[in-house]
């Protein structure tokens, strides 16, 4: 159970405000991460620049946001998902939100990195790790679960989870996702996922580790 001062939900309709605040959350804990490193092309002082780019598609376009805020109403943690049939980027419409500020201040040699190891081999991983194709366009795919570190350990990610569970029971599809941070391995085992695989991406900048998990197709609602 989160902690009494916490409110979790799901926004109908995040704003600009919002989707800010949770840039902040995740450049907040991520600027360490192998990953974050990886997906900037190793300058990581593109991170708010990334974290908007790939925010604003799924909170106002693609797909569903769930945030936990404190009593004075400052966001504390947020996930982003999105059904079957969404992807991120996928779309102009997406796009014209941030990606492409954000791939012109990237170097070439990320804007290499991006269609064939992000866009080709991680893909190809989940699925081989889920075991079914294209997992992200067939499952509720969360893309990001970040909780604020004043606020980790105290239940919090896990209530924003449940919400999502029943979303996904209405959709009749299993909740997937990918970790870079072994510490996040544990919760979502005690969460409910199970671990599909794991394996170390390649890059130039830093190696990344990503676990893979997805929970059982649902009983209908």
């Amino acid at each position: 159970m989160a902690p009494s001062n916490v409110t979790v939900q799901f926004v109908e309709k995040p704003t600009e405000a919002l989707a800010e605040e949770a840039a902040q959350v995740f450049s907040g804990l991520m600027p360490a991460d192998p990953a974050a490193i990886a997906f900037t092309a190793g300058n990581i002082s593109l991170i708010e620049v990334m974290a908007r780019a790939m925010i604003k598609p799924i909170a106002f376009v693609a797909g569903d946001m769930y945030t936990a805020t404190d009593d004075k109403g400052e966001l504390v943690g947020f996930t982003l998902f999105l059904p079957p049939g969404q992807n991120l980027f996928i779309t102009e419409e997406q796009r014209q939100l941030g990606f492409y500020d954000f791939m012109g201040q990237l170097s070439d040699e990320g804007k290499v990195y991006y269609p064939t190891v992000l866009g080709k081999d991680f893909p190809a991983f989940i699925d081989e790790s889920v075991g079914i194709k294209e997992t992200e366009l067939n499952t509720y795919w969360c893309s990001f679960a970040m909780v604020r570190k004043d606020y980790q350990g105290k239940g919090v990610a896990k209530a924003m989870f449940e919400l999502a569970f029943e979303k996904a029971k209405t959709l009749g599809v299993p909740v997937a996702l990918a970790t870079t941070n072994i510490i996040n391995v544990t919760i979502y085992e005690k969460i409910g996922f199970e671990l599909k695989g794991y394996k170390i991406m390649p890059s130039p900048w830093a190696d990344w580790p990503a676990w893979i998990f997805a929970t059982k197709v649902p009983e209908s609602a």
